[in-house]
This record gives C-alpha cells, structure tokens and sequence, in this order.
C-alpha cells in the first residue's frame, strides 16, 4: 500500500493572505490535486510565562501571537468544500473537552465529510491551559483512555452507559452516531513510555509520532504492533503518521532528494503516513501548489 500524504496548514494564513479563509483556499487545492489528509494543531490558548517558557525548553515554533483555528470548527469547513481528503488533527487536546460534546462533534463532522474523520488526540503539556478551562491536568491520560471508550460507547447502537472522572452516562442516545460508526478512527498523539504503548495498542487507531521521539519510532511502532495482537487486533490495519521536518537547500527551494530519501525511509520503519507542516516548506503563497504536487508525488 502506498504511503499516504498530509498537509499541516497551521500557521499558514500569514504566508498565504492573512485569514482562515485564504488557508481554506489551500485545503480545496490540496483536496483537488489528491493529499489525503489535511490536518492542523491545536491550543486555546497560551499563557505568557509558560509559552516562553516552552519556547525556551523546547524551540517552541510557534510566537505567542500566533493564530490557532479551533479544529473541529475549521474542519467542518473544509468538509462542505471538498469531497476526497481526510481530516484529521496533529493533534487535538482531546482532554480540554467535555467527553459528550467532543463525541457529538465528531460524529457531526464525520457526517458532514461522508465518513473522512481521523483524529489524533494527545492530552497537552500547558497546565495553565488546563486551569483556564477548568479541567484538571494531572491524571490526563487516564481521562483520554476513558474519553475515548465513552466515545466508542456513544458511536454504537444505542442506548450507550460509560462512566469517567467527568462524565456518566447510561441508557443514552447521542445522535447522528459517526458514519464510520464506532470505529471512527483515532490516532493517539503521546509519548511512548510503556504505559502510552500499551494505551495505543488497546484503545488507538495508531499513532501520531511527535518529531522529537523519531529515536524511538522504529522500536515503538514494532511494540505497538506486537501488543495489538496480542488484544487481539489487526496490527496490520494501524496507522503511524510521522511529521517531517523542512526540508530547504540553501536557495530556499524545497530540498527534493533530501525529502524523498526521508520518506522512503519512513516507510521502511512502518510509516503510513507522512505529514508536512506547510510553512516550513513554503516561502510564499507561490510555492504552496508546487509544494502540493511534489507531496502528492511521494505516494507514487
């Protein structure tokens, strides 16, 4: 199967016009010309000390001014104006949200889209972020496995029961349930410590590989695979989506070899997916098509 390619347009609209609606624009060219998923990150917001602070830590990429489209929101968008592409998150705070709403959100857009949802959720580091919305920050990923069986629970033949640290539920009806039912797939974007692997062989569709864990993406993905199995799964039917970092020659133009190389490599190390963030390939709103075909490319 050939690898799949996706386009990251976060950060993007300051390069292509200035508004969301311009980086629309490049959802429905890329929809068109044949990328298979369109994704974007996410936060709701930044305080300022901890923002530097990540900066500092972590080369943060992203300035405190910088615009973040809430997903869920945009992807409906992009839903009603294309027909092919998939749409998905690198990754969603999952743990922000409420369970239900997140679920009922969910299963609207991937009505809308005609079943093209994927999502990748995490579970965030900002704890400020956490305590602006109220949500408690400790024992986040315990809250996701939760969510996410609610999710499943809700997605199925009605009536649905869950219980978590947030919610409870029982003989519940949420409608419309997802097209793709409760198998709506969800890739997991989390650290791999043994306790996040076995999390994402039991519960996930995948996993969203971070870029600073690339070191442990081989032996990761190999364990992954071995745990699904042994739950009895479909190792085979995981997905492993790997950011790519840019890729210029000194001129500025798009590094071609040096890109493919990486791909093909990623593919060898289990790789189903590849994911470009657009900004760091583009120096303007000129390159963004070529940029388009070259990805496209990749999956010959």
């Amino acid at each position: 199967m050939a690898i799949k390619v996706g386009v990251n347009i976060l950060g993007l609209q300051g390069l292509v016009g200035g508004t969301i609606k311009d980086v629309l624009d490049v959802a429905v060219a890329a929809d068109r010309k044949g990328v298979d998923y369109v994704t974007l990150g996410d936060h709701l917001g930044f305080q300022r000390s901890a923002h530097q602070a990540r900066r500092e830590t972590h080369a943060f990429p992203f300035v405190l001014e910088e615009p973040w489209p809430e997903p869920i929101t945009f992807l409906s968008a992009v839903a009603a104006l294309t027909s092919q592409i998939r749409l998905s998150t690198f990754v969603l705070i999952a743990t922000l949200r409420p369970t239900l709403l997140l679920a009922k959100q969910l299963a609207t857009l991937d009505n809308i889209s005609n079943g093209r949802v994927t999502m990748g959720l995490g579970v965030g580091w900002q704890v400020e972020e956490f305590a602006a919305t109220g949500m408690e920050f400790e024992g986040r990923f315990g809250d996701l496995e939760h969510m996410v069986m609610a999710m499943r629970a809700l997605w199925s033949e009605p009536p649905a029961k869950a219980s978590g640290r947030h919610f409870h539920f029982e003989d519940f009806y949420s409608l419309p349930r997802p097209v793709q039912g409760a198998n709506l797939p969800l890739l997991f974007g989390i650290k791999p410590t043994p306790r996040n692997v076995d999390r994402m062989a039991r519960l996930s569709n995948g996993w969203a590989l971070n870029p600073a864990d690339r070191k442990e993406f081989v032996s990761t993905v190999k364990e992954i695979k071995r745990l699904a199995e042994g739950y009895g799964r479909d190792p085979d039917a995981l997905d492993f989506d790997v950011g790519q970092g840019p890729s210029l020659t000194q001129e500025g133009a798009l590094d071609t070899e040096t890109i493919r190389r990486r791909v093909r490599q990623d593919e060898t190390d289990g790789a189903t997916i590849v994911s470009f963030l657009a900004r760091d390939f583009c120096k303007n709103r000129e390159d963004v098509e070529p940029f388009l075909d070259f990805i496209v490319s990749l999956k010959e």
